[in-house]
């Protein structure tokens, strides 16, 4: 039997991530040294669409990327990783840029400045490669353009799923849930669910056709929540964590990554957690796949099946 080549298309930014690794975030007047220095490859989809390529899966990028020399190089560079790149648009203007310090518990602060990438649109996604897609994941974009890519997607029958990111703030309650129903998967981080959505409850998200809830909790774990089964997991890092850039973005390639494969969903959530977990202990957007490491994360996850009626968020501990 052939076994079948899953393809997911990652819609989203491609940005050249500016890494600062010092001890503290400086305040406002402040000067301090780094102890290192990366200019890398990132963005969500980009961070995504590389972790599935790793593990095996067909990946595309839809983005913006500027005509600008570095920008072809930092492509390059991901399609080291067997990311296809056949789909991105060159665009006058400045690339996006985003300064990131990375302090000496890992944890990370970001100025962003997107450039070309506003230029995304959903006419960017062709028809051709929607066809084949089995996933679209949508990652970071405005919100305008998140609607027309899911409504594109979910008409053509792809598994599609949704991380708002950093813009979450520029949804309204309203535009969100007429969205519902063209999305499979919303991954949320749980400070954004208790800001945004929380008043709205529950109940009416998944009313308004959401099928699946994903909130990540950080160093908490996540939950994944649907009308009918919930569960709850953690991880336990086997790596010291130096970089939380793009765990999150990690999490939601190998949930999406399972999830197509079993449609098992607290098996999605074991291998989402693992990923995101070992990425935390790589300097880098991504991490280098590593198969041995990986399986050994695996066994540090703990998934359960719970009442959905048991799933406290929005608690401060």
């Amino acid at each position: 039997m052939n076994r079948i080549t899953y393809t997911h298309v990652a819609v989203g930014n491609l940005n050249i991530d500016v890494v600062l690794f010092t001890d503290t975030v400086p305040q406002a007047g402040m000067t301090i040294l780094a102890r290192d220095l990366q200019i890398r490859p990132g963005g969500a989809a980009v961070n995504y669409a590389v972790t599935v390529s790793q593990y095996g899966h067909e990946a595309y990028i839809v983005t913006r990327a500027s005509s600008h020399e570095i920008t072809r190089n930092i492509l390059e560079e991901v399609k080291q990783y067997g990311v296809k790149t056949d789909y991105v648009k060159f665009t006058e203007g400045s690339p996006g840029i985003v300064l990131i310090i990375v302090d000496k518990s890992g944890e990370r602060t970001m100025i962003k400045y997107p450039g070309v990438n506003e230029e995304l649109n959903p006419s960017d996604l062709a028809g051709e490669l929607l066809r084949k897609a089995h996933v679209v994941h949508v990652a970071s974009v405005k919100p305008d353009v998140a609607v027309g890519i899911v409504e594109l997607a979910s008409s053509e029958g792809a598994v599609t799923s949704l991380d708002p990111g950093g813009y979450m703030a520029n949804w309204s309650i309203e535009m969100f849930l007429k969205t519902m129903r063209h999305i499979h998967v919303l991954f949320i981080n749980e400070s954004d669910f208790c800001k945004y959505l929380k008043d709205a409850g529950l109940s009416r998200v998944f009313k308004y056709g959401l099928s699946t809830l994903v909130v990540k909790r950080g160093s908490k774990g996540a939950v994944v929540l649907t009308q009918s089964e919930c569960y709850s997991g953690c991880a336990e890092p086997i790596k010291k964590p130096v970089d939380t850039t793009g765990a999150g973005d990690a999490f939601d390639a190998l949930f999406n990554a399972k999830y197509i494969e079993s449609k098992d969903l607290g098996l999605s959530l074991v291998y989402a957690l693992a990923a995101g977990a070992l990425k935390t202990g790589f300097k880098s957007s991504f991490m280098k796949w590593n198969s041995k490491l990986f399986n050994f994360q695996l066994k540090k996850v703990v998934v359960e099946r719970v009442e959905c009626s048991e799933v406290v968020l929005c608690t401060e501990n």
